[in-house]
């Protein structure tokens, strides 16, 4: 039993150990680049086999390469979504035409989230891919780390600004009183008051017709008709 807990004891070290040591290499200096150890031979690009690790990561601001070669090569960083976050271009011979074989370092522009870069010849043929991942803090994992140093700045896949919606104007109904009438009020209110009219001469007509008729004097009562 006792050598059972020392095992887990062990273990839990190791691990915090090696949490401790990750968190070490975590870039903590403005401004880095890539920094990759190259080897030419005629044409062809390969990782430097004599470095264990095939890049460094430096506090440097990465400058663009002045290129006096006709067909520079190109290379390519790209994220861990696979997308590719920068592009630059190098010369192989770093300006020597007669250089054919050799060592040669090339610097990129860093990626928080730099999964790997790829190096390309003048005819577009990847020649190299060197893999970065383990130096990048930002995982893209959807989720704002910000104990790692994941922020809106430097991961903006995963520490999104929030945006403040726009506020909600509501639709303006025109009130029953105060202002102007409408035209369909006015239209409305003219029918009803022509209808109004209209029915009311027509009931005035009828009661005079009906009045003359009532107040017809026979003939038999007309002066110098004698009484029968």
């Amino acid at each position: 039993m006792t050598k059972f807990f020392y095992t887990i004891f062990i273990i839990i070290i190791s691990f915090w150990l090696g949490y401790i040591a990750m968190a070490a290499e975590q870039i903590d200096f403005p401004n880095p680049s890539y920094i990759f150890y190259l080897y030419y031979d005629n044409g062809q690009l390969f990782a430097d086999r004599d470095y264990e690790i095939k890049y460094d990561v430096i506090p440097e601001v990465f400058v663009p390469e002045t290129i006096t070669a006709q067909f520079p090569y190109r290379g390519e960083v790209v994220n861990l979504l696979n997308q590719v976050v920068s592009v630059f271009q190098f010369d192989p011979k770093g300006g020597n035409i007669k250089f054919v074989k050799g060592k040669l370092t090339a610097k990129a522009p860093y990626a928080p989230d730099g999964q790997k870069v790829n190096f390309y010849d003048s005819q577009g043929k990847q020649l190299v891919s060197i893999f970065v991942s383990q130096s990048s803090f930002c995982n893209d994992d959807g989720i704002c780390n910000s104990d790692t140093g994941e922020d809106t700045t430097t991961c903006r896949n995963d520490c999104k600004l929030l945006q403040t919606p726009p506020p909600t104007v509501a639709p303006t109904v025109p009130s029953s009183g105060g202002g102007p009438p409408g035209l369909a009020t006015v239209l409305i209110y003219s029918l009803i008051g022509g209808g109004a009219a209209f029915g009311g001469w027509y009931a005035w007509r009828l009661w005079r017709k009906k009045k003359s008729a009532g107040t017809v004097i026979p003939p038999s009562q007309l002066p110098g008709n004698p009484t029968l």
